[in-house]
């Protein structure tokens, strides 16, 4: 088989046109004349899913069409879609295009005419991905395995099977090659039963092998424990009023910015609050002064905090500050101290997202506040070394007011960006090119309004979409966490498609209870506990906090 990629293999041909006696065919034009033509034509199974619609540029003189198709399109079995003459049909279902070319014929009774259809493959794009599998165990018993695209594994259902031997295996794309990294002749031990390594036109991808059967996956999140300081038991009084904006969690801590009754950047402890006497640790005070107000949002990154003050009018007399602290004992310093420039101006500081890897490299984000059009970022080196000077960037959509962007854990370059704003769910790559988006759909409640600081995390073999919606402005419901199961799909971007695509079934909520805010901000966080169970956290003004933990399923 000759696979193609980025070449056109076109053929001339001629068509052999016939008159025909024409029959009603509703999906046909109306011709009278009994022409066996082809109007219009698609391939109908293009792409990866087999469901992109693919016009052709078709040249009747000549009897040719032409495709430029997915290199993922299942070339030998193409389906097409075509606007034929009165009475005719297409002599095929499908049409094997694997070398280029195909021939297609449109007759109605002895009557025909011919095509050459050419394709041109665009270049492939798509990590291929295992769809099923079924083995032989020892005994000669056939099992169908199990394919966790989330976990990465696939779970041969051979349990007490010293070998399995691997008899079929099915892909996608069509056309991807696989090997086994262990065993011979398709056979592997349970000793060391490896990996199944595929291949696509040069993009890879692994599982790792299993004789186990299908696991549990996920959260039991109706055995969810709430630890609640919302008002839907009692507020914690920093949430009382709108003086705590921003809240941000890294499962052992929550880092709240409060501005109720002074300046008190403060953290909030998991252990503490699940043993049932929570205190608030306020941080170092150290230098912190100068804005309209000291402080205002921030972020956490490997134990590190930090806070931003809010300038409502960038300038040396009230620049934008980030303050640092190492750890929770540790003195504040400040690591940013930015006036504005021609570039920069206006408000900033009502939101601010932390990206830092390990090492303590990454940004500091902020968008700005009145449209969402602006987004800057400050490189940071080491925890500490800010760029003095920002880059500017525009997002792909408005995301005024409170707006978050935050890495998707364990996919590299891959970010949700979201707003109080904005009711889309975005993705975005480091520069803010769009991804992918789960927008508004006409009967699905979700995603809500202004849900907001979107987390995307995987837990047990599931992958979770975390969010918690504000309330003010247009927005009507009361402050709530939710959850969505997103787990369809090899990588978040796929499981956006997927869910995007199905009626948007909500996992999990929970309702802070909370009052309309004029600064309608909210906050969401997810990890997982060193126990293995799930932790999350909603936060919003006027509506407190709280935290949920979930355990796995047994």
């Amino acid at each position: 088989m000759k696979l193609l990629n980025n070449t056109v293999l076109s053929v001339i041909a001629s068509a052999l046109l016939c008159p025909l006696a024409a029959c009603d065919d509703s999906d046909n034009y109306d011709n009278p004349s009994g022409e066996t033509f082809i109007y219009s034509i698609a391939v109908s199974n293009g792409g990866m899913s087999g469901a992109d619609n693919i016009p052709g540029e078709l040249d009747e003189e000549s009897g040719t069409i032409t495709f430029t198709i997915p290199a993922e399109t299942d070339i030998e079995a193409v389906r097409f879609n075509a606007k034929l003459s009165l009475g005719a049909s297409l002599d095929r279902e499908s049409y094997d295009a694997s070398s280029g070319e195909a021939e297609i014929k449109v007759v109605n009774n002895i009557n025909s005419s011919s095509y050459r259809a050419s394709f041109t493959l665009l270049e492939a794009k798509e990590t291929p991905i295992v769809t099923s599998i079924v083995c032989r165990d020892a005994d000669g018993v056939r099992h169908t395995g199990f394919v966790s695209d989330v976990t990465g594994t696939v779970y041969l259902n051979c349990e007490g099977s010293a070998t399995a031997e691997i008899v079929e295996v099915n892909m996608l794309p069509k056309r991807t090659a696989y090997t086994l990294s262990a065993g011979q002749n398709g056979v592997v031990s349970a000793d060391e039963p490896g990996r199944i390594d595929l291949d696509f036109l040069g993009l890879t991808a692994s599982y790792d092998l299993s004789f186990a059967g299908e696991p549990v996956f996920g959260a039991d999140f109706g055995l969810a424990t709430v630890f609640d300081y919302s008002a839907t038991a009692t507020i914690w009084s920093d949430f009382a009023a709108e003086n705590t904006r921003w809240a941000q969690f890294d499962g052992e801590n929550m880092f709240i910015l409060s501005r109720e009754g002074g300046t008190n950047p403060a953290i909030i402890k998991w252990d503490e609050v699940k043993g049932g006497s929570p205190v608030s640790h306020v941080l170092d005070k150290t230098g912190i002064e100068g804005g309209t107000y000291t402080i205002s949002a921030g972020g956490i990154a490997e134990g590190h905090f930090y806070a931003c003050n809010l300038s409502t009018g960038l300038a040396a007399s009230q620049p934008l500050k980030v303050y640092h602290w190492a750890d929770e004992n540790a003195v504040c310093e400040t690591v940013l101290d930015f006036p504005g420039n021609d570039a920069v101006k206006g408000r900033y500081g009502d939101n601010m997202s932390v990206t830092l890897d390990e090492s303590g490299n990454g940004y500091f984000w902020f968008f700005s506040h009145a449209d969402g059009a602006t987004a800057v970022r400050f490189r940071v080196e080491g925890f500490t070394n800010v760029d003095a000077e920002p880059e500017v960037l525009i997002p792909p959509y408005s995301v005024a007011y409170y707006a978050s962007i935050n890495p998707v854990i364990g996919e590299e370059g891959v970010y949700t960006l979201t707003s109080t704003y904005q009711q889309a769910i975005l993705l975005v790559d480091i520069d803010l090119n769009l991804l992918n988006r789960i927008d508004p759909k006409e009967g699905c409640p979700s995603p809500g309004k202004g849900e907001n600081d979107a987390r995307v995390i995987n837990f047990n073999g599931e992958r979770y979409l975390i969010t918690t919606n504000s309330y003010g402005w247009a927005y009507s419901v009361p402050q709530s966490l939710h959850v969505y199961d997103i787990s369809s799909g090899v990588n978040t971007i796929m499981g956006f498609t997927n869910f995007a695509e199905s009626l948007r079934p909500k996992l999990y909520t929970y309702s802070l209870s909370g009052k309309n805010c004029s600064a309608f901000s909210a906050n969401s966080g997810a990890a997982i506990g060193p126990d293995g169970n799930l932790r999350l956290m909603a936060a919003a003004p006027k509506s407190g906090f709280i935290f949920v933990e979930v355990p796995k399923k047994r």
